[in-house]
């Protein structure tokens, strides 16, 4: 008797049809159509407003300056940059783990959930109606499938729906529309690596944020293994909704994750057979409101920082500011700067290799940058890509004892490691890796 209802549900769902992608951004976060039927796309990354035709050809851009420009609309049939509207009403009824930047109809919303990769709609009181999009399977894969949609707005007619992509740098527009929705994509063995990175001895310590997991990797052989995985999502205190930070030390490792500071110990024999351990890594304490940077624990360290490389005397460190598009060196008692370092597109992560060399990765211009502590730009590697050897978005960096080079390749969902002198090694996943023995560039 319940299955008739069932199926009326399923076939007035709400649905979207992929109609069209458009690519060539750093990091869109809102876009329009505008009258004449183009768009208009506020690249927050790029610091413009792209102006688009009907076919989603480049034409320009809006007059003016336009730092990391979040939300557009139109005024009088003009282009307008304004602040991101607080537009949501509390969602009941369904599950939505980060909401984005949403729309009203005149039946009620559409809300993007980014972490979620689809596509929800509410009545005006706020209850579910449904939801609808395919997270995609395989990286960069789009037409049609989701990966982490940041907003989306309405053409005038109201019978398509734009969604930004950040994350890919890219546009999809979708005919609005009822229908079953698609089943969910199959499980796979891909790691959503996050943007985070540290190393000690021979161990790498890499997250991912969406399942809550942190994997400690043992170098030696040519590609980094896996020894453990730890966390998991949850509540608990060891658990994680989501990493925004990592340390290790000797038989020491710190996360912070739900506005708490993790504390983990481990034994690791570095002349022990290299074998996965589970277990090794135990649980010791989380506290609330706390941050760290490295070997520090205090109230606040440079909260407005990406990320810090501490100086091995612990008088001072490096830190990353990505809204002003800088790198310094400043005091750890005062934060008062010495060297400061500008060009980047978007500077994301920090480390210092032994000679007091800084390497500092480049999330817009995707590519990782070496200066002298002076900062005097001493060397530029790194190619965009997604084959193998390439790099999209690298992130957080670290240096191994050898002078290896590790970089989280962010947008590609992996790390990348190279030579002193910025040469490719290898890259390596969960469960997956190349080396020039089998990658053919």
């Amino acid at each position: 008797m319940c299955t008739v209802p069932l199926l009326v549900i399923l076939l007035v769902a709400p649905q979207g049809e992929f109609i069209q992608q458009i690519d060539g951004f750093l990091e869109p976060v809102h876009a329009i159509e505008l009258p004449n039927g183009g768009f208009a796309v506020a690249d927050r990354m790029a610091d413009e407003v792209v102006l688009l035709d009907k076919s989603g050809k480049r034409i320009g851009v809006l007059e003016g300056e336009h730092d990391s420009p979040m939300h557009l609309s139109i005024v009088d049939g003009e282009v307008v940059v304004d602040s991101v509207p607080a537009t949501h009403l509390i969602w009941t009824g369904v599950e939505m783990r980060t909401p984005g930047l949403g729309v009203r109809t005149p039946d009620g919303w559409i809300v993007p959930d980014r972490l979620g990769h689809s596509i929800h709609h509410f009545d005006q009181e706020g209850h579910s109606i449904g939801k609808w999009g395919a997270h995609a399977v395989l990286p960069h894969e789009g037409n049609g499938k989701l990966h982490y949609p940041d907003s989306v707005s309405l053409t005038q007619n109201g019978k398509q729906l734009i969604v930004c992509e950040g994350f890919e740098g890219r546009i999809q527009i979708f005919e609005l529309g009822e229908g079953e929705p698609e089943a969910p994509p199959p499980i796979t063995n891909i790691a959503h690596f996050g943007k985070h990175i540290d190393s000690f001895g021979d161990l790498i310590v890499v997250a991912e944020p969406e399942l809550g997991d942190i994997y400690l990797f043992r170098t030696g052989l040519e590609v980094p293994i896996q020894l453990t995985r730890f966390g998991g999502e949850g509540d608990a205190p060891h658990q994680f909704n989501w990493i925004d930070g990592l340390w290790i030390g000797d038989g020491v490792l710190k996360a912070i994750g739900n506005g708490s500071l993790k504390t983990f110990t481990f034994e690791h024999d570095p002349e022990s057979k290299m074998r996965a351990i589970p277990g090794m890594v135990k649980f010791q304490q989380s506290v609330s409101n706390a941050c760290f940077a490295g070997p520090f624990d205090k109230g606040m360290v440079m909260a407005s920082a990406s990320d810090i490389a501490v100086l091995e005397d612990k008088k001072s460190m490096w830190t990353v500011d990505r809204s002003a598009e800088t790198v310094q060196l400043v005091s750890t008692e005062d934060f008062v700067p010495s060297v400061t370092i500008s060009g980047f597109v978007e500077p994301q992560g920090v480390a210092i290799e032994r000679n007091g060399d800084i390497l500092v990765s480049d999330i817009g211009a995707s590519h990782i940058k070496r200066f002298s502590p002076e900062g005097v730009l001493l060397l530029t590697f790194g190619e965009k890509g997604f084959k193998p050897h390439q790099m999209n978005k690298p992130a957080g960096i670290t240096v191994l004892d050898d002078g290896t080079i590790v970089v989280v390749d962010w947008g590609n969902h992996r790390a990348q490691m190279y030579d002193h002198d910025g040469t490719w090694l290898s890259t390596f996943g969960r469960g997956r890796f190349w080396t020039n023995k089998n990658v053919k560039k």
